[in-house]
């Protein structure tokens, strides 16, 4: 594939799953959608969503696309910035890595598992902080260009924002909830 069909791919994506991201009330699904999604258009076959835990320590692989059973939901790797993730998060700046000569990070047994040889970590920012990392993990040897990192940055700045604000919907929604259950005993007294 050519390089400009590769940005045509990758570019369809970003606006396929922007109109669902607009529409889509599930967290959960969105994700996983957009780890499908991301694997097609930068062919990579292993693609996670990994989510920064409440204790700021752990990142919990969310979502993601041809893992081993029992990873996604399940698996954590650390948030320091003893692993590649981890390092993305405390920069804020994508990590690129190939694993097979990477002396600056812990890799993680996940990784080694799945044979992975090159990755790319990019945050999801979002208005509260880091919602986590979008890593796209090859077991091929693998040159991330610019034009891919931009690609995952974007994606991962449309998965905030879907991110965002199905958490405000969800609030209001609780607080819509809140306020009639509150009007309902005004009303009984």
């Amino acid at each position: 594939m050519s390089e400009a069909e590769k940005l045509r791919k990758q570019v369809a994506t970003l606006a396929c799953f922007g109109g669902r991201a607009l529409r889509s009330s599930n967290i959960g699904e969105l994700l996983q959608e957009a780890t499908l999604l991301v694997s097609d258009a930068i062919e990579v076959d292993l693609v996670k969503v990994l989510e920064l835990l409440p204790d700021g320590e752990n990142l919990l692989v969310l979502a993601g696309v041809n893992w081993n059973p029992g990873v996604v939901g399940h698996a954590t790797i650390s948030a320091d910035g003893g692993s590649a993730a981890g390092h993305a998060l405390r920069t804020d700046e994508p990590v690129i890595s190939d694993l097979t000569t990477e002396s600056r990070f812990n890799i993680p047994t996940l990784l080694v598992d799945h044979g992975v040889k090159s990755t790319v970590n990019v945050v999801i920012r979002g208005d509260r902080g880091p919602f986590g990392v979008l890593e796209v993990d090859s077991r091929q040897h693998r040159s991330f260009g610019q034009d891919d990192i931009a690609f995952l940055q974007n994606y991962a700045n449309l998965l905030a924002s879907a991110i965002d604000r199905v958490n405000k919907q969800n609030e209001l929604e609780g607080s819509i909830k809140e306020q009639k259950v509150l009007l309902h005993e005004l009303l009984i007294v």
